[in-house]
């Protein structure tokens, strides 16, 4: 007897199927027999059925906390903001005041926030640009800080100095990732990677946390811990800023934008790889990429290290990249890749449509797991963005993009044999979402998950499958 059956179920890339046995949390027959017998059955009336999602680049404790503090995400416009602040400042009773997610190029605007607009409170104000590479503060808090820079605005190593001021507490934390573990679960996520500090996995496993989590910690943080047990992945190092900081290491932008030399950057890798970490390399700029797959080409063995965002690439570096390195990207970075957008409008016509070429990754033949970095969460949102892109070195097929957010992120972690196909034998991880989600592909991007599954237990469902056990 199974556990669970799903019977009538458009399963992705399988036209001989539409039935889905689960036992002990693993899919134990796919195939098209009516009659199993199982302690639930669940007819999905034609819904589509696809593996869960596997998102390779989070920030849960920063989603949370956006959820809980100041969310600025989705204020369009400079005025919309300062409107949303001031209210924030007006109701919530918070020593500091710490918001996320604000966005000048979404306002159609190239100035930042400044201390200015912020100086109509005597409370301190930190607000993270929506990149988490910048940071606005108000007067107070930059006294509080004893550093004071012009506008207000820090970034990389001065935002570093300075993030003591929004550090949460632990009940904040607590509650922060709850948040974060139920969202992912709501978008079809089963699996993360999440680029996090040393105590944030400690809370993760404090409880049933709903979605499977490998933890990437920040290289200023480790000091030889031991971090072979199965929760962590490996390390995260960071080789230049972002775009919407000017501090990614772009041609023509300052030289002290990229964070090593590349003797630097050999010796640093080596301490890692020889405890047996694998690296994942934060490069979004041209000059950074091209040192990331010179530097990991060097890595020889079954480590399996990731160059992360990869935004700016020349199409001839490619060829360079090692079998061992994984191309950890973010279709939802598309948001930003239009006419008038972030990357015309910072990088100049020359790059415009050429940034995140998806298209000539895959046609490369290299590995390539899709991630949200949470800007924002949602893998349909990211998918619908690298399909419809107007860019033919962006655009990807359907079930490409698909399978970059979960076989990619399979393979990334080294469970691709049990983990991001919807075959025998392997986790009982699934998602069904709408029956047109095959065929509606100019709308993907509003279509939600209707339930998700980890390990053949729903960890969410929409009001439809709320009766499932």
């Amino acid at each position: 007897m199974f556990d669970l059956v799903i019977y009538n179920a458009n399963i992705f890339e399988n036209d001989d199927a539409d039935t889905v046995a689960i036992n002990k949390g693993r899919i134990a027959y796919v195939g098209k027999e009516k009659k199993l017998e199982s302690a639930c059955s669940l007819d999905i009336n034609g819904k589509t059925l696809l593996p869960g999602f596997v998102d390779s680049h989070t920030h849960l404790l920063n989603l949370g906390l956006a959820m809980n503090r100041l969310d600025l995400s989705q204020c369009r416009t400079r005025t919309a903001t300062l409107e949303k602040i001031r209210d924030y400042v007006k109701n919530s009773t918070s020593k500091v005041i710490v918001g996320y997610g604000w966005d000048e190029t979404v306002w159609g605007e190239r100035d930042y926030l400044s201390h200015k607009e912020l100086d109509f409170t005597d409370r301190p104000v930190m607000l993270y640009r929506k990149d988490m590479h910048m940071a606005v503060l108000n007067s107070k808090a930059m006294e509080i800080c004893g550093r004071t820079l012009e506008g207000g605005v820090f970034s990389e190593e001065s935002l570093r100095e300075v993030q003591w001021l929004s550090k949460p507490d632990d009940p904040e934390v607590n509650a922060a990732l709850r948040l974060a573990g139920d969202k992912a679960a709501s978008e079809g996520i089963t699996t993360v990677r999440d680029i996090m500090e040393f105590g944030t996995m400690g809370a993760i496993k404090s409880w049933d946390f709903p979605v499977r989590v490998f933890g990437a910690l920040y290289d200023r943080e480790y000091a030889e811990q031991d971090l072979t047990n199965r929760n962590w992945w490996g390390i995260k190092i960071f080789l230049d800023g972002s775009i919407g900081s000017r501090s990614a290491a772009h041609c023509g932008w300052p030289k002290g934008n990229l964070k090593f030399t590349d003797e630097g950057l050999r010796n640093h890798l080596l301490k890692f790889w020889k405890a047996g970490l694998p690296v994942a390399m934060h490069a979004i700029g041209e000059i950074a990429v091209k040192q990331a797959v010179k530097a990991l080409s060097n890595q020889k063995g079954h480590m399996r290290n990731s160059i992360e965002h990869f935004e700016l690439v020349e199409p001839e570096i490619l060829q360079e990249i090692s079998n061992s390195t994984v191309i950890s990207s973010h279709p939802n970075f598309l948001q930003w890749s239009k006419s008038e957008g972030l990357y015309e409008n910072t990088l100049g016509s020359g790059w415009f449509g050429k940034d995140n070429p998806f298209r000539i990754i895959i046609d490369s033949g290299k590995k390539l797991a899709f991630g949200s970095d949470t800007m924002p969460m949602g893998p349909n949102y990211g998918i619908d963005l690298a399909i419809n892109s107007g860019h033919s070195m962006q655009r990807i097929q359907l079930h490409e993009a698909v399978r970059a957010y979960t076989e990619g992120g399979a393979y990334l972690l080294h469970m691709e044999d049990c983990l991001g196909k919807i075959q025998p034998g392997y986790m009982a991880d699934l998602v069904i979402q709408d029956e047109k989600y095959m065929e509606d592909t100019k709308n993907i991007g509003a279509m939600k998950p209707l339930a998700t599954l980890r390990e053949g237990v729903f960890t969410f469902s929409s009001t439809e499958f709320q009766e499932v056990p």
